[in-house]
């Protein structure tokens, strides 16, 4: 999913450049600026710029690349800025054809997969190579596809390999092996009654650690109370003064109150069937306690997740608490050796797993591996220190030099779009660890150092200036490139790209540049414009951790307050449609069918006056959270809302939407708004620490399919930065991907996406299209859906005035039919 400034699993801002004629950069150069500043006047013959190309040879090309990249690191490359790039100097086992960007052949040549579409296995063609000359093979994509994975790798794009058998596990780091044979006790002690035994290299899902933290003021219960097998559990707003609540049962008839610091328990009423909660800890309240597990108590759904009893004791006393309402120490805390925080030294560390056996098989003719195994599984302690990181079982294998299996956690309708994108792109392992033993793991993508296996390679990179790449000389195809050289700039402002570009010193605008919105009207007559359906939305996010966008009716009442129409007529004027959801209407794998269907029948959601412009409920929703909004001369003031900041990245058309939403705020609602504006680095890591109330993004998709939005919303996902969790969310999300029928499982993500768009943690302002310009003599330029242009399909042609034909620099390779995996 990219991210970008415009945000790419972020999206391409639709907004406008500075009020005149711009400078190249933040530290533009004076010439360049100059030039600029010189082709403020419109171009010639019916074309927004010249249709000169003087100094420049034609196996070069000039393209805006927008900002400073983030990563040139495939694995964790997740903004547009970086994933541009990548595109040019990595290939995957399939690359993105010209204009619909369908697989077509890339280090692969052919596949076979299952019937039930859960298994692939690739053929590489040998002639792929490394741009230091070494053969690119099956075990580099095992390693890179592992790499995205594995937790101290820290991807933000390892949702996307999600897919893959215990992909999801593994990257969460809750699946791991066992070094040694060890018994799986009952007990966290090394003479516990042994329920099973656990041979060298047996995998384990692990469900806790003792010892452990207790994350509520409520006190354990003495007894588990009836209905605890559903449980409800509740944070307090210390704010407001509410309690933790635990309530139990599909009713929520018997609940635990929590206390004050000191941890009682709050309510005669709490517990049905005799669970009284405990008193407080010895040495203090429980909230913030480090307890040992020592026992597992039966199974139970907390907030609609699988979940687990458990009973925890400090000092001598015990009770039970569900494993929501614990988390791992802070610090040392939890470290075996330390005291805990009643001043005893802690216990060996025992981690709480149960066996796991559904492993990748690779054999379409075998039962899913675990499929025998009948009742609930053994749930024990076996020593933490036991356990390792294996990824033997994530499912992906290289079975010999040119042949990659792979095994989906469930059938997966985009993988073989997936395959084409820069997170499953391959990467070397001796090159990366290298760096990573030296204490270096961002260096070895720097020019000097980086080996790729795609058409172009890293030859300059001039810091908030300029990259250039020439032609991989180690290319499979690199006789048929048509152009050597590459020169991207970084120019951030809009009217600078636009005026550089008119000067004749770019050949297109880019793929993460926009047009200045206050010039579309103009600029959208001339012959070397053009404009395509972009699937990318332009979105706020909440967090959802901070007051007063904590409260779902805040966030509603904000939502409502948007004109987003006046927002895309008015300010960025591109033809983007006003979002009130999520997904854009017109993505494919069955989604944009579905809308046609339900707005035909009339029951669309996400057409409804509900979700529509309404000044006035908003006004209701906010005084309904305790903001009673009154009139106030000609406009309205909201009684004691807080401050309130919205942050965006440096770009005059990001500051646009932003003083237009300030104003709407402020003249519907009586809310002031500070607005912010950060460089891209800087803004990224200010989300990433948490540091904002709103803050302008977007995204991109990274694959045809609604998953890809939708993905960013769950609790889990490392691109969710908004705080808010929902299991419902989460479960709807799952049992969606589970559905094998095509048509139901898009109906089953509409209504994931339903259920997000009720909590409103993001805010969506309107779908994109991509406005361009494309120099009339640039050949094999298609526009797309996703704005993606892979450089190796284009071609600078000097008799393009007699040419009208626009073929790509050499036909792409088809792949042939998949053949089949199994028993015939």
């Amino acid at each position: 999913m990219r991210r970008a400034s415009e945000r790419r699993g972020a999206g391409g801002a639709g907004g406008g450049g500075s009020a005149g004629c711009g400078a190249r950069g933040a530290s533009a150069a004076l010439g360049l600026a100059i030039l600029a500043l010189s082709a403020c006047s419109e171009g010639e013959g019916g074309y927004a710029g010249t249709t000169a190309r003087v100094g420049k040879d034609t196996e070069t090309i000039y393209i805006n690349n927008g900002s400073e990249p983030e990563y040139l690191d495939p694995g964790k490359s997740n903004d547009s800025a970086s994933s541009t790039l990548v595109q040019q100097m990595f290939e995957g086992l399939t690359t993105y054809g010209a204009g619909d960007l369908r697989p077509v052949q890339g280090v692969a040549t052919h596949w076979e997969q299952s019937d039930d579409n859960r298994l692939f296995r690739f053929h590489l063609r040998p002639e792929a190579r490394w741009s230091d000359g070494k053969p690119v093979t099956a075990h580099d994509f095992e390693y890179a596809w592992k790499r995205v994975l594995r937790p101290s790798t820290a991807s933000l794009a390892a949702t996307n390999l999600y897919v893959l058998k215990n992909g999801e596990l593994f990257s969460l780091g809750k699946l791991k092996a066992l070094r040694e044979a060890a018994p799986l006790r009952a007990a966290p002690r090394p003479d516990a009654p042994s329920a099973l035994d656990l041979p060298k290299g047996a995998f384990v899902v692990v469900l806790a650690r003792s010892p452990i933290q207790v994350d509520t003021a409520i006190a354990p219960l003495a007894a588990l109370p009836e209905g605890s097998a559903a449980v409800t559990f509740a944070k307090g707003d210390a704010k407001g003064g509410a309690s933790d609540r635990l309530s139990f049962g599909a009713a929520g008839g018997g609940a635990a109150g929590g206390g004050a610091a000191g941890g009682g328990a709050a309510g005669g009423d709490a517990a049905a069937g005799g669970a009284a909660p405990l008193g407080s800890a010895p040495g203090g309240g429980w909230q913030g306690a480090v307890v040992d597990i020592v026992r597992v108590g039966p199974p139970c759904k907390c907030n609609g997740a699988a979940d687990r009893w458990f009973e925890i004791e400090r000092g001598g006393a015990r009770g039970f608490l569900p494993g929501c309402a614990l988390v791992p120490p802070a610090g040392n805390a939890g470290n075996p050796g330390k005291e805990s925080a009643g001043g005893a030294p802690r216990s060996e560390a025992y981690a709480v797993v149960t066996p796991h056996t559904s492993l990748p098989t690779y054999d379409a003719a075998a039962p899913p591996s675990g499929s025998a195994a009948q009742g609930e599984p053994p749930v024990g302690f076996v020593p933490d220190a036991l356990l390792v990181e294996d990824d033997r079982a994530v499912g992906v294998r290289a079975s010999d030099d040119h042949t990659l299996d792979v095994q989906l956690e469930q059938p997966t309708p985009y993988f073989t779009d997936l395959t084409s994108y820069v997170t499953l792109f391959p990467v070397r392992k001796d090159v990366i660890e290298a760096f990573e033993k030296r204490g270096e793991p961002e260096l070895w993508f720097r020019p000097e150092n980086i080996v790729v296996n795609g058409p172009y390679t890293l030859d300059e990179w001039k810091f908030r200036y300029e990259i250039t790449m020439k032609r991989n000389p180690m290319y499979w195809n690199r006789d048929k490139l048509k152009i050597h050289r590459v020169v991207w700039l970084e120019v951030e402002l809009y009217n600078a790209t636009m005026n550089i570009y008119k000067a004749g010193d770019l050949d297109y605008l880019g793929d993460n540049t926009s047009l200045p919105a206050e010039h579309m009207d103009w600029l959208s007559t001339k012959r070397d414009f053009q404009r395509y359906p972009y699937l990318s939305i332009y979105w706020f996010e909440f967090n959802t951790k901070k007051p007063p966008v904590d409260d779902a009716r805040v966030r509603w009442a904000l939502n409502l307050a948007v004109d987003k129409r006046q927002i895309v007529e008015k300010v960025t004027r591109a033809g983007q449609t006003p979002a009130t959801h999520y997904v854009p209407d017109y993505t494919g794998s069955g989604y944009d069918e579905a809308v046609a269907e339900d707005r035909k029948l009339g029951v669309d959601p996400f057409s409804s006056p509900e979700v529509a412009f309404n000044p006035e409920r908003a006004r209701a929703m906010l005084a309904e959270a305790g903001y009673e909004v009154v009139q106030e001369g000609d406009g309205y003031r909201a009684k004691n809302f807080p401050a309130l900041e919205l942050l965006y990245n440096t770009s005059e058309g990001h500051k646009q939407i932003a003083v237009a939403v300030q104003d709407m705020w402020k003249r519907h609602l009586g809310v002031s708004v500070t607005l912010r504006n950060e460089e891209w680095k800087v803004m990224l890591k200010n989300v990433r620490d948490g540091h904002y109330q709103v803050v302008r993004f977007g995204w991109i998709g990274e694959y045809n399919h609604p998953a890809t939005w939708l993905g960013t919303l769950l609790s889990y996902s490392p691109q969710n930065r908004t705080g808010w969790a929902d299991q419902e969310f989460d479960d709807l999300m799952r049992a969606a991907a589970a559905t094998a029928d095509p048509k139901e499982s898009i109906r089953a993500f509409r209504k994931a996406e339903k259920r997000a768009l009720d909590r409103m943690p993001k805010l969506p302002l309107y779908f994109y299209t991509k406005s361009t310009l494309v120099k009339p003599w640039v050949k094999g330029f298609k526009g797309n859906s996703r704005g993606v242009q892979l450089v190796k399909w284009l071609w600078n042609d000097p008799s393009w005035r007699d040419n009208p034909s626009n073929q790509t620099a050499f036909p792409e390779l088809e792949f042939p039919a998949p053949g089949r995996l199994g028993a015939p």
